[in-house]
């Protein structure tokens, strides 16, 4: 008997019925939803259907308990209309998920997107079921000829995607066979694997993956891909755009989890609460969804605000991002660092607004590169006693009272002893006993060693650090340097595996091992393997005490979450983890500053993430302020 997703999922499904007459007539006449004002001068113009008939039959309810926790935020009914105009836009965290989570929990899968699934006793079949009545955007039907659009045509098409990535492959690993999609009816369709794999549903809501990774607008998007749209006018389209071929144009005109809201998704069909229009290049203007699938638990279409707007569309633009907000011309600013925590608090009144300092759940690691191609470099930094010196040598304590204010905790997965006499001794016990003229320790072959650290400029709290590395590694006689460089070049070094070093989040204590596997080599401490792992004829071949890493991962990713299986594989991996170091988890769980204008209603006193409030969807302006 398959398991039933409604038995099992931990939020309060109650919240996901709906309240009044509309929940029992759908789009019927006696429909008794509401819509804002701006969409319902649009319907009694003749330019948009009326709310009955653009919400799904069943909308999904958004009230006490669905997004974050009751003790955060018992969110009140609000009232529409207004703009948030917000410092920068972060696209990853307002985007829309097929499923609802708690505060990033893989446990409380719950309907969004997706009403409902069931798993097979064997975890190898999933079920899912779209809402009846689902609308795109523009209004197009949502059905399950958008999903298998997405996955036959596009990410199966060798043309568009190189691979079928690993999370739609079995067991979620990069070698597994790829699922098998099966279309059931216009709402329910299948993925099956030729294995158990019990993590699939959580990998559907992981960072970096978005609804429209698996389900795209077909009606839209055919019109790019050679196997369906006319040949003539895609050649034609191709050489006006200046690209070489079909497979461009359909890239450039395909919209992923990432970027909904990216300058090119103006005029693409979604499902989130807000479409992004046409306004300055330098500012992301956004406007409610028409057609959006929630309400609140009146039965107010949801979301409350008319539209939000971004006035900065960058990181590096800190200081002007700060003092707008100092001066009330924007209603919400957030950043990762706290360097500035004690002026954040000092000009709440000057700003009219206030400041939270919420429980991030990504935590900072200081990473070096373990497949730099150096022979002296990995003579160094491959034995376990180099890596645990480094650990040694970093006062957590130090770095959370002068870059934290406090706002962290002390690593847990790897040694958060300060010991620099400790370090020092293992450094000599492996051979690092001779030193240049400067005083820095030479390799244990009698070759010079020493670390470069880039950071991205303006990189906030992944960039404070640094100097405080620095001195950390001489305390121990290790040459060590740091360099600030174009944020937009960070990535690319480290892909290219150029870089050394760097500061970069991971998602320790966290780990979900489904969702943010960041604990296996990645483009931070081991690209050469992460690139092998992921393609045997790419990157380099790990040495064993890798492989067993790895192992590890692939066995946790074959329990369910939770279970007695999947608990005994995680510590399994957090003991590796601690014995190994093969990154620097500084500190965890990272207070992460978020700034409020007073006048907005339904802010949490906690919040999940970079404490996006479910996109806003739920919050609004307070009247008369």
């Amino acid at each position: 008997m398959s398991i039933s997703f409604r038995k099992v999922v931990l939020l309060l499904i109650v919240s996901t019925m709906i309240i009044g007459p509309g929940a029992l007539f759908g789009a019927a006449q006696d429909c008794m939803y509401n819509e804002a004002p701006m969409l319902a001068e649009m319907v009694a113009a003749g330019d948009l259907p009326g709310v009955c008939d653009r919400l799904p039959d069943n909308p999904i309810v958004l009230s006490s308990g669905v997004l974050l926790p009751e003790s955060y935020v018992v969110p009140e009914v609000g009232v529409y209309g207004g703009e948030l105009l917000m410092t920068w836009q972060n696209n990853v965290v307002m985007k829309e998920t097929l499923f609802n989570t708690q505060n990033r929990d893989d446990n409380t899968l719950a309907p969004n997107i997706i009403e409902e699934f069931t798993i097979s006793d064997d975890a190898s079949e999933y079920t899912f079921k779209l809402r009846a009545g689902h609308k795109w955007s523009d209004g197009a039907p949502l059905s399950t000829e958008d999903v298998r659009f997405a996955y036959e045509d596009v990410i199966s098409n060798a043309e568009l995607r190189p691979s079928v990535p690993t999370y739609l492959r079995s067991g979620n690993v990069p070698d597994g066979a790829p699922a098998t999609l099966e279309i059931v009816d216009d709402a329910t369709f299948k993925f099956a694997f030729d294995g158990p794999y019990p993590g699939f549903a959580a990998s559907l809501v992981a960072l970096g993956t978005g609804y429209l990774d698996i389900i795209k607008p077909k009606h839209y998007l055919v019109h790019y891909h050679m196997d369906h749209g006319d040949a003539d006018e895609i050649a034609a389209a191709v050489e006006a755009e200046g690209l070489e071929s079909w497979a461009e144009l359909f890239n450039a005109k395909d919209v992923s989890g990432w970027c909904e809201n990216c300058l090119h998704a103006i005029g693409f069909p979604q499902l989130g609460p807000w479409v992004r229009v046409d306004g300055p290049e330098e500012e992301v203007v956004t406007q409610r969804n028409p057609y959006y699938f929630a309400v609140d638990a009146d039965g107010n279409q949801l979301p409350y605000l008319d539209g939000r707007r971004a006035v900065i569309n960058q990181w590096g633009i800190m200081e002007t991002a700060e003092l707008m907000m100092f001066a009330g011309d924007v209603h919400y600013f957030w950043t990762t660092s706290l360097a500035n925590l004690p002026l954040f608090i000092e000009n709440e009144e000057n700003g009219n607004y206030s400041t939270y300092v919420y429980p991030n759940k990504d935590s900072r690691m200081f990473h070096i590169n373990l497949t730099f191609d150096d022979p002296t470099w990995r003579e160094v930094t491959w034995d376990a006693r180099f890596r645990n010196a480094v650990m040694l040598a970093i006062d957590s304590e130090d770095l959370i009272n002068a870059i934290y204010y406090g706002q962290a905790s002390l690593p847990t997965i790897a040694p958060s002893d300060y010991d620099v006499d400790g370090a020092n001794a293992l450094l000599d016990e492996m051979g690092m006993t001779e030193r240049d003229a400067d005083g820095y320790r030479l390799s244990p072959s009698g070759e010079p060693f020493s670390i470069m650290l880039e950071v991205g400029a303006g990189g906030g709290d992944y960039a404070d650090p640094a100097p405080f590395f620095v001195d950390y590694m001489g305390d121990i006689g290790i040459k060590a340097d740091f360099r600030e460089i174009d944020p937009a070049l960070v990535g690319e070094r480290r892909l290219s595996n150029e870089m050394q070093a760097g500061i970069n989040w991971n998602t320790a204590p966290l780990f979900a091992a489904h969702t943010y596997p960041d604990y296996i080599p990645n483009a931070n401490w081991g690209p050469r393997w992460s690139q092998w792992y992921n393609d045997n004829e790419m990157g380099e071949a790990p040495p064993d005490w890798i492989m067993a890493l790895y192992a590890i991962h692939e066995d946790l990713v074959s329990h369910p979450p939770g279970s007695e299986g999947f608990i005994a594989a995680s510590a399994a991996r957090d003991a590796w983890l601690y014995d190994n170091v093969p990154f620097f988890t500084h500190i965890e769980n990272p207070g992460i500053v978020h700034m409020w204008s007073n006048c907005i209603a339904n802010v949490p006193d906690g919040a999940f993430h970079h404490g996006s409030w479910s996109s806003h969807k739920l919050i609004y302006f307070k009247p008369d302020c």
